[in-house]
């Protein structure tokens, strides 16, 4: 359950859709030793995900003839 807080406070970070009162709530009770590990895992997922999306995309239209 803590886990699953810690991605929602990096997702939210990285997307900056948070309000300051759940903010402070959040970090009132969580474990910030293991924040960093999880926003860095969290930035590799990401980053794994638009370079996987545009892979496909680039082996799509290369494939094209005429374009």
């Amino acid at each position: 359950m803590e886990f699953l807080r810690l991605v929602r406070i990096v997702l939210s970070s990285f997307f900056g859709v948070r309000k300051r009162a759940s903010h402070e709530a959040d970090f009132a009770n969580v474990n910030i030793v293991l924040l960093p590990f999880v926003a860095v895992f969290m930035a590799a997922c990401i980053g794994a995900i638009i370079f996987g999306m545009v892979h496909l995309v680039a082996q799509s239209t290369s494939t094209m003839q005429g374009f």
